[in-house]
């Protein structure tokens, strides 16, 4: 059935960068908020992402609204809220009870969750819901990443995860399947690096020879600039599921404790591990903060070549381990995923093909 309207739940960063890949290609979208603020917002910051794209803004294909109810007769609802369990469970009860007594279709509920499984996001969906419920998971930015990962809980129908691929190509991107659990492919590849790369500056190699290193190797950005970009406050929240479900690789790094104490969030507030001279997402690279002091200073033994195996085959370890515990069916997925969702350099064919 084909799709002219998408329901989007949050209008955060993700939010109207999801937006703007369904109206780049001519799709209406309906958006929902229980911030009028944020709704007030939005349309200005629709406009910035479209312009961004290159794509003139038509505010005939927005509308936007406070009121659930009126997601009524929409086949596909992408819900953007938080990475918090807690708030996704009532959002999904709200929308049930709001929806349950609709006519016509049979509405479709993707996840953009990074980090929660399907398993446990479903506990609040009715049974039916739960056979129209996966992930669909989207990178930053969005405009620049090819790539979703469609995720399938044990109780989503086939159907669902059919429509879901079709409609990530619709969008122009490439998607693949993965098997539920924490942190899925993708996000379990990326905590890997990023634990690496705080490994290595709390030993005492300093931020911008992290940054070069990578960046020479081939990245599309450093570690740091990464986090940033994603939020700091993200990123922890992130490494908190993720150390949950796997404490043997876990690492706590308090830098990132402190930073997100201080609200230095990342480009969002201005400042996280760089300091930036604009807000708006993607604009200039950062400046490293002299600030951020790391009393350790043995950096200057560790040689880039053992900062390249350190970043880089952690990565390549996890996604084997994701191999073996049946996330992905086959190690091409993650290669995929790492050049499309990662900015790995497509050039290395892969993080799996690193020597």
């Amino acid at each position: 059935m084909e799709v002219d309207r998408v329901g989007i739940i949050g209008v955060g960063m993700m939010g109207v960068a999801i937006a703007g890949a369904h109206l780049r290609v001519g799709l209406s979208v309906l958006l929902y908020d229980n911030s009028v603020e944020s709704l007030s917002s939005v349309s200005e910051r629709i406009s910035a992402e479209l312009r961004l794209q290159g794509v003139r803004y038509d505010s005939r294909l927005v509308e936007i609204t406070d009121r659930l109810e009126n997601m009524q007769n929409l086949r596909i609802i992408i819900e953007t809220i938080p990475e918090k369990l807690r708030i996704k469970h009532r959002l999904y009860r709200d929308l049930q009870q709001q929806l349950k007594t609709k006519t016509g279709l049979e509405t479709l509920l993707f996840s953009n969750t990074s980090t929660i499984s399907i398993a446990e996001l479903s506990e609040s969906l009715l049974c039916d819901w739960r056979l129209r419920f996966c992930g669909f998971h989207f990178f930053h930015p969005v405009r620049q990443r090819s790539f979703i990962e469609i995720i399938a809980g044990s109780e989503t129908a086939q159907e669902t995860i059919e429509f879901a691929c079709s409609h990530a190509e619709r969008l122009g991107k490439r998607s693949i399947v993965v098997k539920d659990g924490v942190g899925f492919l993708v996000n379990r590849i990326l905590n890997a690096y990023l634990i690496s790369a705080l490994r290595l500056f709390e030993s005492g190699v300093s931020m911008e020879r992290i940054e070069r290193v990578a960046v020479e190797f081939g990245m599309k950005m450093g570690p740091f600039r990464i986090m940033d970009e994603i939020g700091l406050d993200v990123v922890l929240h992130a490494g908190w599921v993720l150390r949950k479900a796997f404490p043997e690789r876990a690492f706590n790094s308090e830098i990132l404790v402190n930073l997100v104490e201080c609200r230095r969030l990342g480009r969002k507030t201005g400042r996280g591990f760089m300091i930036y001279n604009s807000s708006t997402q993607w604009d200039d690279d950062g400046i490293p903060d002299k600030e951020i002091i790391v009393t350790k200073n043995n950096g200057d033994q560790i040689t880039d070549e053992q900062i390249i195996k350190n970043l880089f085959g952690e990565m390549k370890d996890e996604a084997l381990r994701c191999y073996k515990d049946g996330v992905i069916n086959n190690l091409a997925d993650a290669d995929i995923a790492s050049v499309l969702a990662l900015g790995f350099p497509e050039s290395k064919g892969g993080i799996t093909k690193l020597l």
